[in-house]
């Protein structure tokens, strides 16, 4: 039995993104989504009541750092067209979630553009550190102690795409040296220590 409320409500999961699609569609894509949201319907003998999604109600999402966070409450923004987000009280505190009022059908859309953009987010941050590092030339000399020489390597098309957008990003961003008395300073602090 409760293996059944749990098939039904992942067809009423399924039938709201497919709602979603058939609503912010064009041409043959919502088309294609109404006919297959009214056949679903057939199929597990869900009413149109069933998937009724406007019922607005205050719905918590969980992210795991900071950036997840703001990418989040943008898209909660982006949805809903409200930028006010709501923090996770209960037993739990420490679980990072973020609540927003929105229908079923914009809790959907949420969770669809947070898990495509959490990957798309990752993805741009492992070319910023690349660039970040480049930029500010943070590789070793021959005076770090375990230097070696590197040898190049060959790199897929996919990797050398990546590279030059690093490349150009390390461009553009502003590259500061530390204060050579802070280095000094702590060349001393280690000598003295000796």
């Amino acid at each position: 039995m409760e293996n059944d409320q749990i098939q039904r409500e992942r067809v009423l999961e399924k039938l709201g993104k497919i709602k979603a699609l058939a609503e912010k569609g064009i041409g043959g894509e919502k088309e294609t989504a109404m006919r297959l949201y009214a056949e679903l319907c057939i199929k597990y003998g869900i009413t149109e009541e069933e998937t009724d999604f406007e019922e607005i109600e205050t719905r918590f999402f969980t992210y795991k750092t900071e950036l997840e966070e703001k990418l989040l409450c943008q898209i909660f923004y982006k949805v809903t067209g409200d930028n006010t987000a709501y923090g996770f009280t209960g037993p739990y505190k420490r679980r990072k979630k973020r609540g927003v009022k929105c229908t079923k059908l914009e809790a959907l859309e949420i969770e669809l553009l947070f898990n495509f953009y959490r990957e798309q987010l990752k993805k741009e941050l492992g070319i910023f550190v690349g660039a970040f590092i480049k930029a500010n030339n943070l590789y070793p000399d021959e005076n770090a102690r375990c230097y070696e020489e590197s040898e190049d390597r060959e790199m897929s098309e996919e990797e050398w795409e990546r590279y030059f957008r690093m490349l150009k990003m390390a461009g553009n961003i502003h590259a500061e040296a530390p204060p050579r008395a802070m280095i000094e300073e702590k060349e001393v602090e280690q000598d003295g220590a000796h």
